[in-house]
């Protein structure tokens, strides 16, 4: 077994791979984030009001540099 060839990809191929292994992660902890502020704002709607919930929301979402008004 260990006297199989492996061959390593070029230079090129090996940053390509990284920026995305490392844009994956970023992804997921981004998802994370948001899926978080997500239950917590439909609990403050619970407990509190949806106004004032989506007004957190919104707050949250500005601190992690997603705003909503670019989306529409």
């Amino acid at each position: 077994m260990l006297n199989i060839p492996i061959t390593l990809p070029k230079e090129f191929t090996h940053q390509k791979i990284t920026e995305k292994v490392r844009a994956s992660r970023k992804a997921r902890e981004q998802s994370k984030k948001l899926l978080e502020i997500a239950k917590t704002g439909v609990e403050r709607a619970i407990e509190t009001d949806e106004a004032a919930a989506t007004t957190w929301m919104n707050h949250q979402l500005e601190a992690i540099g997603i705003n909503l008004s670019n989306l529409t």
